[in-house]
């Protein structure tokens, strides 16, 4: 079975900091998979390769089959590929359940009413 996700010998410099030195993984679809490490350990800059916001030197990045390194941050979020940012305070007005899931929720809605006005029109 094919990874959802492959990350193949990926490099990313900072003027003369290396933050990411041929880093490579493979994530099955369905499956979990957490990516820990001290802080400066490249965590977030292989996040921001994967999902656009940043453009990794060497290597490629290969989503659901097809090579994405190259393609700008919309164009990933149009195939699936979508991050969040950590915010440490939850929506007060809102329940556990709700603040775990709604951003998530309001994502799939937004697709979807898109998609239907696309249709639609």
């Amino acid at each position: 079975m094919a990874a959802l996700l492959q990350v193949s010998n990926v490099s990313k410099h900072f003027g003369g900091f290396t933050a990411l030195a041929e880093v490579s993984l493979a994530i099955a679809v369905g499956e979990r998979f957490g990516l820990i490490g001290p802080n400066g350990s490249g965590k977030t800059t292989l996040i921001n390769c994967v999902c656009g916001s940043l453009r990794n030197e060497t290597g490629s990045i290969v989503f659901n089959g097809e090579e994405v390194s190259r393609l700008p941050a919309y164009v990933r979020v149009r195939r699936g590929i979508a991050r969040s940012f950590q915010i440490p305070r939850p929506f007060r007005t809102m329940s556990v359940l709700e603040n775990l899931f709604g951003p998530s929720a309001a994502t799939r809605s937004a697709v979807t009413d898109s998609s239907f006005h696309k249709q639609a029109a």
